[in-house]
């Protein structure tokens, strides 16, 4: 075909039509770093926290004529609370940088490089907060782990040391649904001895926040054991307000907050004033030595999750997520 077409002929002329800007379409976890007070660590590899635990056995009754008998004393015992290291590496070779020409809206629509050293900290948040929302009983310690009865954490075993334990229970029901005795069972239970709880908040994931709305009752459903408010609108007419599942819930006054990324079947209920991030390294970036004609850098921080005194919160556990 003779002239100019599209088919061939203007590649070389032509810009690609792209929109400028990035689109983020990458999930990334950022829901308990800024949840809990930070805590330097002073020196060291953990951060001690010394609980009184026992008190002195030779209180007692006497009748008259008694011996005055042994004396004792009071007893205290260490938690050591460990931070977790995480890094992340950044490398571009020198043929990438004179390519892109450092960003260069000539020769690129984004900058790439510098779009390496932004994002790879958002890239470690995420595992920091995974980690943090998790299990771990050890460096990463999870706020699952601590919310437990059993198992040894900060170099305390719950077994035999139980007053480091949290409260701890389990559905309710056959049926392994979420009810409002299920949050009442837990709230009086962690509140009462030897938990001496004051719980906060309340977190759960997403799905059982939406079921547990259900549970409560839904306005509009029939028979649903929920009151609403009228409004907002014109007081004459007026508007009902249903709820909506994304402005979380409410047990008395205290807020229930879906976490993303929290496992799907528990509910934790926190006492917040017991926990803090402790910051062992901030935010570090250091140059790697070069090995070939790329350069590198290391990101690094380390940070850990601890709880000044775990059995001020419980653990709820093995709801349906159907």
């Amino acid at each position: 075909m003779a002239g100019v077409s599209a088919a061939a002929s203007i590649q070389d002329a032509l810009r690609d039509q792209r929109v400028e800007g990035i689109v983020e379409s990458l999930f990334r976890n950022n829901e308990i770093l800024g949840e809990f007070p930070s805590r330097p660590f002073t020196g060291g590899a953990t951060i001690n926290i010394t609980h009184h635990y026992a008190g002195n056995t030779s209180v007692s009754t006497y009748d008259e004529g008694d011996a005055v008998g042994q004396a004792g004393s009071q007893s205290y015992l260490t938690a050591s609370w460990p931070a977790q290291y995480y890094k992340g590496v950044i490398s571009f070779t020198g043929h990438a940088q004179d390519q892109l020409r450092n960003g260069d809206p000539q020769a690129a629509f984004y900058d790439q490089i510098g779009q390496e050293m932004e994002r790879i900290i958002p890239d470690m948040i995420h595992k920091i907060s995974t980690d943090m929302l998790g299990t771990g009983l050890t460096a990463p310690v999870g706020i699952q782990g601590i919310c437990d009865s059993a198992g040894t954490i900060a170099g305390l075993s719950r077994t035999t040391y139980t007053w480091f334990q949290a409260f701890e229970g389990s559905s309710l029901t056959s049926s392994t649904a979420i009810t409002v005795n299920d949050i009442d069972y837990a709230m009086a239970s962690g509140a009462d001895d030897p938990y001496e709880g004051n719980v906060t908040e309340i977190w759960t994931s997403w799905l059982q926040l939406r079921k547990y709305k259900a549970a409560v009752g839904n306005a509009g459903v029939a028979n649903a054991p929920v009151q609403f408010p009228v409004g907002p609108g014109p007081q004459a007419i007026g508007v009902a307000n249903i709820g909506d599942v994304r402005e979380g819930g409410w047990v008395g006054q205290t807020p229930i907050k879906a976490k993303r990324g929290l496992t799907n079947t528990i509910w934790l209920g926190l006492t917040k004033g017991t926990f803090f991030v402790g910051d062992m390294r901030d935010w570090t970036v250091d140059e790697l030595a070069k090995n070939d004609d790329s350069t590198r850098f290391l990101v690094t921080r380390a940070v850990g999750l601890g709880c000044a005194d775990p059995r001020k919160n419980w653990k709820m556990t093995g709801y349906s997520q159907t």
